[in-house]
């Protein structure tokens, strides 16, 4: 067996990139990591901010070097450096045939000598106006649920300005920016001549051509079997993933159509923004936001993987 085809799926937060993830999971022979680098820049031992944290109790020792074994691991964010990722996605995996990581763009904090050669790398977009929202409101939870994430909440999420908050939650560039230049870095340093892009969009409202027209960019088998999957979240033990992570996928509100997905839908994107009126509001500060990373998104929107109608 060859060296396996590897991947690295870089996203902004809600953009069904973990939709994609499970999607793709299903590909024969894979290995897959979720937010590798999200751990790192949010809780490892080089994560932005340096307060201290309560660290998590792992959901199971392994029995063999994580890097290396088969199952799935949820690791602690104490071992989760840059230079640990880097290791670790630069492993052959010599009986796998294909290694996909999801990442989360901004989470890199152009640590840019902490990327791994050898991988195809894939970005998936979504409007602004769409993401924001979301992403302001996942924020909220997380930040009220989680006790790894030491801050002070508003009492409500009408008080919570998405646009005022530290830069480990919310970066400078507001994650299109960061995209954007990374795009460019990968292109203009060989470390993918041809880097693809997706949008969300496009891949909920034509699944199967966009996935079949990604696979043959990647090199991978395409079969219609990747377009659907299982309800809930047993694939994420196959996953190799940060243990608070793990937690959040399995029980935070903003993920709950991930878990009862089965199946790329129209109706998942708006789903996935938030269900009330009240919520779903464009407030000043997204307005801000969406303002900041338009002119980033379509520079990137122009350059994305459209399919023919010939």
């Amino acid at each position: 067996m060859g060296k396996p085809v590897k991947i690295i799926i870089w996203s902004s937060p809600r953009t069904c990139s973990t939709a994609l993830l499970k999607c793709m999971s299903s590909l024969p022979n894979t290995k897959v990591f979720d937010e590798l680098y999200s751990i790192a820049f949010l809780l490892g031992p080089d994560r932005l901010n340096q307060t201290s944290i309560e660290e998590e109790t792992p959901y199971n020792e392994p029995t063999q070097d994580p890097i290396h074994t088969d199952k799935g691991y949820a690791f602690p964010s104490s071992i989760c450096t840059y230079n640990w990722i880097k290791e670790t996605l630069q492993q052959d995996y010599p009986d796998k045939e294909i290694i996909i990581s999801k990442e989360i763009v901004y989470c890199l904090n152009h640590r840019y000598d902490s990327l791994p050669e050898g991988y195809h790398h894939v970005f998936l977009l979504r409007h602004p106006s769409k993401v924001f929202p979301s992403w302001k409101k996942l924020t909220y939870e997380v930040l009220t649920a989680i006790p790894e994430f030491p801050s002070q909440v508003p009492a409500s999420l009408d008080e919570f300005v998405f646009d005022h908050q530290p830069p480990h939650l919310l970066p400078p560039g507001k994650s299109f920016q960061e995209g954007y230049e990374l795009y460019q870095y990968v292109k203009e340093n060989q470390l993918d001549s041809n880097p693809v892009i997706i949008d969300a969009d496009d891949l909920v409202q034509n699944p199967a051509a966009i996935m079949s027209a990604l696979c043959t960019k990647l090199g991978i088998p395409y079969s219609d079997s990747l377009l659907t999957w299982k309800k809930g979240t047993d694939v994420v033990e196959t996953w190799t993933v940060g243990t608070t992570f793990k937690k959040i996928i399995q029980y935070a509100p903003s993920y709950e159509n991930f878990r009862n997905s089965t199946g790329f839908h129209k109706t998942e994107l708006t789903k996935q923004a938030t269900t009330s009126p009240k919520e779903s509001k464009i407030t000043m500060d997204i307005e801000r936001c969406v303002q900041f990373s338009m002119p980033f998104y379509q520079k990137m929107y122009e350059q994305r993987l459209q399919i023919s109608n010939t």
